[in-house]
């Protein structure tokens, strides 16, 4: 039997009619207020671990938002991910960019983050090839010397 099943089976047949009630009582079950505050701190403490794609730590700090501000309009909850998501990045560059951007969300933000990743990786992979082209070019031109 799953969890949420166990909770309707110990609440009494007429708090099982109610919506309220049901909804009320899988929230202390699944998100007990005394958590929130734990929930709150995890998600302020939020950083970017180092093997941690883009869109993997903004799944993880949507997730957090919403355990620890379960009772914030969904608006609010948005703008906090947004800003910790910024906040939560390893690349100070990036965060910088991205504050310059002005995302309107957390999914604004996430995709901003990959488009921006995506472009520095591309731009590092042009300077190696370049890099490699002067490096082969002067090479040549040593040679000939000889």
């Amino acid at each position: 039997m799953g969890q949420a099943q166990a909770v309707l089976g110990d609440l009494p047949s007429e708090k099982r009619q109610n919506f309220s009630d049901l909804v009320s009582a899988l929230e202390e079950r699944f998100a007990p207020s005394s958590q929130t505050e734990l929930y709150r701190v995890q998600f302020k403490e939020r950083r970017q671990k180092a093997s941690e794609s883009l869109p993997e730590l903004g799944q993880s700090i949507r997730r957090l938002s919403n355990l620890a501000y379960p009772t914030a309009p969904l608006d609010v909850r948005e703008t906090l991910g947004k800003e910790q998501f910024i906040d939560a990045l390893v690349d100070s560059e990036m965060r910088l960019r991205i504050k310059q951007s002005r995302p309107k969300g957390l999914n604004d933000a996430v995709r901003l983050a990959v488009e921006l990743e995506a472009y520095n990786k591309a731009e590092k992979r042009l300077q190696k090839v370049t890099h490699q082209r002067k490096t082969l070019h002067h090479g040549c031109k040593q040679w000939r010397k000889v």
